[in-house]
């Protein structure tokens, strides 16, 4: 798998904890501040949003915090060297991020990229990802929704099949807004 594989199916990862974290906090009918802890899980797919032949990432996890949703998501990376990155680190920038939030009582939240970055440390495998995202509406409750909200997420790379595009891992991290 190319570093820039790589890159994408760690951003993909951090995405999803972005947009988990996000969906969480803002309630139209109990909007203000919030904190959240994500996790989950991220894997390669065959959809290149921006043509720079890096795929996006799909993911799923969980939040713990405000109303501790389950989400899903979209998120792309290109390696633009826009990043301001440590030594020894590649950096881009998030072209693509959308996220679906669910909830017990089974409304949704949706939300979608503001701007974003990655750092990706190629000795480690790991990648920082920071994402600011708008709250865009949903059903129920969420129906209207708007806000903003910043997730940063620490990404690790779990399988990686080098020149087959395929890479899945974890991601972890936290959401405020």
């Amino acid at each position: 798998m190319t570093i820039a594989m790589r890159i994408g199916a760690l951003v993909g990862a951090a995405s999803l904890a972005l947009a988990l974290v996000g969906f969480i906090a803002l309630d139209t009918a109990d909007a203000g501040r919030f904190n959240e802890k994500v996790s989950g899980n991220f894997i390669d797919t065959a959809i290149d949003m921006n043509g720079d032949g890096m795929n996006a990432n799909a993911w799923s996890g969980a939040a713990k915090g405000n109303g501790s949703p389950s989400y899903e998501g979209l998120v792309e990376v290109a390696l633009d060297g826009s990043a301001q990155c440590g030594e020894n680190e590649l950096g881009g920038s998030v072209v693509a991020y959308s996220i679906v939030r669910r909830y017990a009582n089974g409304h949704l939240m949706f939300s979608n990229l503001v701007d974003g970055e990655l750092c990706f440390n190629q000795g480690t495998g790991l990648a920082s990802l920071t994402i600011n995202a708008a709250v865009t509406g949903g059903t129920g409750q969420y129906a209207g929704a708007t806000g903003t909200y910043t997730a940063n997420y620490t990404i690790q790379g779990l399988v990686l099949a080098p020149g087959q595009g395929i890479a899945h891992g974890a991601f972890y991290g936290t959401t405020s807004g």
